[in-house]
């Protein structure tokens, strides 16, 4: 093997050996190929180009001491596009196959897994329509890829949390909507808020639900997580919040270690009752919040720095990174 590489510093994208690619057609999928490009031809009347009929994935791969590499939770990855397709009209990619395409593609690029504690190599499973069809209708053919990229950390190191805004006239997901899964339209429908918000100094804006608005939803690209002063870690219950793989597994780790956990309807007014939040997900497994602004006034800010939500993420990441005995049964070597 050759000298393993360090993580670039952030996240973002960068060529690597090779990516995966499968084809559906005529009510199949064929057997996968790896290929050394980044670039692909498709109809431009494609439904993924017209209809937004595309969903997509985002897990990491790490290597450990030993030089073992290992994925974290890739079923759980697997069980959500199968919800993303079925709600897109799409073919399900089954577990098997996503599996296989997982260790194919991470065996084949082996080389760009940096060392656990210095990154890790992301991984992103997508799948979109990509047959001629001009009338609103599913597609007739599809493809499925997974690339790879090495990353560093999302945010930048020693930022001692990131600001956060919830804005008046944007909602992320509507009632009965796409919101719960991960279809590519969501993040589209977020650009605009997120590029205003970084205009204004803001680092990731918090969601309400489009109902009422007086509901915390979840941040654009992460779930929400809070304490409160009783040390109870809460996350926000609602259909059309992404069910975040990071999130289930940090509430697993906090019943582990003792921490009282609460998933439910999660009021804006209850924000004065929290010490520390986050917002978690892949990318990040959890980024502090320092401060929350809404309507032209700061309605929250860092109380405490982090005790309890540190000390789930560093259990998190030790069992990422094989510092610590996995008892969940998490880990899937490639």
């Amino acid at each position: 093997m050759t000298d393993k590489i360090k993580a670039p510093s952030g996240f973002k994208y960068s060529k690597t050996k090779s990516l995966i690619r499968f084809k559906w057609k005529e009510g199949e999928w064929d057997k996968g190929t790896l290929l050394n490009e980044d670039t692909f031809t498709m109809s431009y009347a494609a439904t993924a180009l017209h209809y937004g009929q595309s969903a997509f994935e985002g897990l990491k791969a790490f290597r450990w001491q030993d030089d073992s590499i290992h994925v974290f939770r890739p079923q759980e990855n697997a069980k959500r596009m199968a919800l993303s397709c079925e709600r897109l009209m799409m073919p399900n990619v089954p577990e098997a196959m996503f599996l296989d395409a997982i260790k194919r593609v991470v065996r084949d690029n082996a080389d760009y897994v940096p060392i656990a504690s210095e990154g890790a190599l992301y991984i992103r499973p997508f799948i979109f329509g990509c047959g001629q069809t001009i009338g609103i209708s599913p597609s007739s053919e599809y493809e499925f890829v997974v690339l790879v990229i090495p990353v560093g950390d999302y945010y930048k190191a020693g930022t001692g949390g990131v600001k956060s805004i919830i804005w008046e006239n944007f909602d992320r997901a509507a009632p009965f909507g796409t919101g719960h899964v991960k279809a590519a339209g969501n993040y589209a429908a977020d650009l605009m808020p997120t590029t205003k918000a970084k205009a204004n100094n803001y680092d990731i804006v918090l969601y309400l639900d489009a109902k009422t608005r007086s509901y915390i939803e979840e941040f654009a690209t992460s779930n929400f997580v809070a304490i409160n002063a009783k040390g109870t870690y809460i996350t926000p219950e609602s259909p059309t919040i992404l069910k975040s793989i990071t999130n289930k597994s940090l509430m697993q780790i906090a019943q582990s270690l003792d921490v009282k956990v609460e998933k439910r309807q999660v009021k804006l007014q209850e924000i004065d009752d929290f010490v520390e939040i986050g917002a978690c997900g892949t990318a990040v497994v959890i980024t502090s919040i320092k401060q929350i602004d809404y309507a032209g006034e700061m309605i929250w800010s860092q109380k405490t720095a982090g005790a309890v939500l540190d000390k789930v993420k560093l259990r998190y990441q030790q069992i990422q990174r094989g510092e610590v005995k996995d008892t969940f049964n998490w880990m899937f070597r490639v």
